[in-house]
C-alpha cells in the first residue's frame, strides 16, 4: 500500500478521495460477495445438499445433560442441576428439605 500524504490537499480534493474510496469499497464488497457466493454454490452443488438444508442445519450440536434430581411427589419432574432451578425444587428446598433426598441414584 503506498502512501498518500494527504496533509496538504484541499477541502474539495479530500471530499473527492474520499467519494472515490467509498465507491472503491462498494465494488470491492460487491466483486468479493459475488466470488464468495459462487464458491458456496459451488460447494453446495458438490456436496449434494440443497442451499435450504446448509442453511437449516445447526452449527453447533445441544449437549444433552442427564437429570441428576427428581421429584419424589412426581418423578417424571426432573432437573439437571443447572440453570434455574424448577418449581419443585424451589418449594423442596423453601421447606427445609435436603435437595440430596432428590438425588437419581446412578
Amino acid at each position: 500500500m503506498s502512501n498518500l500524504d494527504i496533509s496538504n490537499l484541499s477541502v474539495a480534493e479530500l471530499e473527492r478521495l474520499k467519494g472515490s474510496i467509498d465507491s472503491a469499497i462498494a465494488n470491492r464488497r460487491d466483486s468479493e460477495l459475488s466470488s464468495l457466493r459462487e464458491a458456496i454454490e459451488d460447494m453446495i452443488a458438490q456436496s449434494g445438499f440443497t442451499l435450504e438444508e446448509v442453511m437449516q442445519a445447526r452449527t453447533t450440536k445441544k449437549r444433552v445433560v442427564k437429570a441428576k434430581y427428581s421429584n419424589p411427589n412426581n418423578p417424571e419432574q426432573t432437573w439437571s442441576g443447572r440453570g434455574r432451578k424448577p418449581g419443585w425444587v424451589e418449594e423442596w428446598t423453601s421447606t427445609g428439605r435436603d435437595l440430596n433426598d432428590c438425588l437419581i441414584p446412578e
